[in-house]
């Protein structure tokens, strides 16, 4: 069976300084990888090349066997590739539920309705998903009142309310106290394996990568160093180099 996502030599480089060369990765449904590296690493880079963000120089983007190379977002966006960032971008004067509900009609084609806002429109919906990353207590609470915590689990679900097959995660813990960066990652990765999603996140905490990883791709200086299972990449000298600033 073919991976959910295949890329292969793909380069980006800025006025002659190399960002990202040759990387070559692949992910399967309802797995979880973490690609991590130091900043300035490529990891951004990489991202923004994977969801359309930026037109790569070279190489391949394949999601369930469809090149999707160089579209723009809201086309990779559409074939079911969702992205969530490091800094959370939402209504902070609509609640939970309408900041979801949003996302649903924006899903469904039905953006053009937003002057027109009908709170009843995809409630339901709404309100499961909301439930479906722990949120339903704070459903009808404004965003800009949540904790930080739930804060990011409200992207979550508008990330999720576009049904995505692949899921894009940019520091999704950042910020997080170490419960709650836990409890977060045991909610992705449940939902990654009951919906079959395939999850590639970026994180700077290892024992987040350590503990919800099932692998690791490490990037140093725009290249994929290393790559296997976390006990691997724990032992692994050159990547305690690349941390400890000590690599080439």
């Amino acid at each position: 069976m073919s991976p959910l996502l295949q890329v292969d030599g793909l380069s980006k480089s800025f006025g002659g300084v190399c960002a990202a060369h040759e990387i070559a990765l692949s992910l399967d449904a309802g797995e979880l990888v973490a690609l991590i590296g130091p900043n300035g690493a490529g990891k951004s880079t990489t991202f923004n090349m994977l969801n359309g963000q930026l037109a790569p120089d070279s190489g391949r983007v394949a999601l369930d066997g469809r090149d999707i190379t160089g579209l723009n977002p809201r086309a990779v966006w559409r074939l079911g590739v969702g992205r969530t960032f490091q800094i959370t971008a939402t209504f902070a004067s609509m609640s939970v539920v309408e900041n979801v509900q949003v996302a649903l009609m924006s899903h469904a084609a039905r953006h053009f309705d937003m002057l027109s806002w009908a709170p009843a429109r995809e409630r339901d919906a709404a309100h499961d998903l909301a439930a479906r990353v722990g949120l339903e207590h704070l459903a009808a609470r404004p965003v800009g009142e949540l904790a930080y915590g739930d804060l990011k689990r409200v992207e979550l679900a508008l990330a999720l309310a576009g049904e995505p097959r692949l899921l894009l995660m940019d520091e999704p813990t950042a910020g997080m106290a170490a419960g709650e960066r836990g409890a977060l990652m045991e909610l992705v990765a449940r939902i990654a394996r009951d919906a079959q999603v395939g999850v590639l996140f970026t994180e700077h905490d290892m024992d987040t990568v350590f503990s919800h990883a099932d692998r690791v791709l490490v990037m140093h200086q725009g290249a994929i160093i290393a790559r296997g299972a976390p006990d691997e990449i724990r032992a692994d000298d050159n990547v305690r180099a690349v941390y400890l600033g000590t690599a080439a």
